[in-house]
């Protein structure tokens, strides 16, 4: 478990109440009512160094030893796991901002949008036990849309 009295805790649900969970070393969407995915418990800490008014967030899986990270490929970003401890992150300051999503509300759900490369929005598949993956989105959808509910 994080050791920073400040990390949160999420279990975090697309827009249709389906879970990420943990598999073959991808975050991906479940079923809602499935016992074969077991919703991943997400820390949540702060990214002090970017602008606080864009709620920037590092989320770390597994007691925050690995983290959401946005890469680059020849074909733009993606989204992998990596194993680095969210405390660290969230001591590094600028160097973390791969590692950073900008967090906006919509109502009852929250839109990721990479820090490190705008207009890219964490996004949940249009299948179930499919992985989360980037995508470049202009308008918001539901695709884009995810409730952040509150875990121990």
């Amino acid at each position: 478990m994080c050791s920073l009295p400040i990390a949160r805790y999420f279990v975090i649900k697309d827009a249709e109440q389906k879970p990420l969970y943990l598999k073959n070393d991808q975050l991906l969407v479940g079923e809602s009512n499935s016992e074969l995915c077991s919703a991943e418990k997400v820390c949540v800490l702060p990214n002090r160094s970017l602008d606080r008014t864009k709620f920037p967030i590092i989320m770390g899986i597994q007691d925050g030893t690995r983290c959401l990270a946005c890469a680059e490929s020849g074909e733009g970003p993606f989204l992998q796991l990596e194993d680095v401890n969210i405390e660290d992150l969230y001591k590094g300051g600028e160097e973390a901002t791969r590692f950073t999503f900008f967090r906006s509300s919509s109502g009852p759900t929250f839109r990721l949008e990479a820090a490190a490369w705008p207009g890219w929005f964490l996004g949940a598949p249009t299948e179930p036990q499919e992985p989360v993956r980037l995508i470049k989105e202009s308008e918001p959808s539901p695709r884009t849309q995810f409730f952040f509910e509150q875990s121990r």
